[in-house]
């Protein structure tokens, strides 16, 4: 079992399906871990708080010590987030030729889309309570979402891709 574990290699996905499952659920708990760390640190939040945080995005401020619920519809909506945003990726990939030239800078860039998406379109249109914006919060985010949302979706969904050049040949 544990060298079954070891041997998964989700960059080597041989579908669609297993591509975007591995590349949204990397990118979606790499970014939870960042969100949770750098909610503590900035407010104080612990993890069922940010994601009580996450479903005030739809259910308004009472979802914040809302309980059970609302953790769970934080959790499933940050999910949901994350496998749009692989999906999208995904079925870009081949049809944009620049996602191809550069893995590393374009899926860097891709998370840099996300983050101002989310920050200056998403947000500002949910329930979640409005705030001033705070430099180092901003920075901060937009480097997590860079490194552990846009990259790691970029390199898996080239990774299928490269392997689906490989069969054709």
């Amino acid at each position: 079992m544990a060298n079954s574990i070891l041997s998964l290699d989700f960059t080597k996905s041989n579908s669609p399906t297993k591509t975007i499952f591995w590349s949204g659920l990397v990118a979606g708990v790499l970014d939870a871990i960042a969100g949770v760390i750098v909610y503590f640190i900035f407010f104080g939040f612990n993890p069922i708080q940010v994601l009580q945080f996450i479903g005030a995005g739809i259910h308004g401020p009472e979802a914040i010590g809302g309980g059970f619920l609302m953790i769970l519809a934080g959790a499933f909506y940050h999910f949901v987030i994350a496998y749009v945003v692989a999906i999208i990726y995904f079925f870009l990939f081949p049809k944009i030729k620049v996602l191809r030239t550069n893995i590393v800078f374009m899926g860097l860039i891709y998370g840099l889309g996300i983050w101002l998406i989310m920050n200056l379109i998403v947000l500002p249109q949910s329930n979640i309570p409005k705030a001033p914006i705070d430099i180092n919060l901003a920075i901060i985010g937009i480097v997590w979402h860079m490194v552990l949302v846009g990259l790691p979706i970029a390199i898996i969904t080239s990774k299928y891709y490269s392997k689906e050049v490989e069969v054709v040949k």
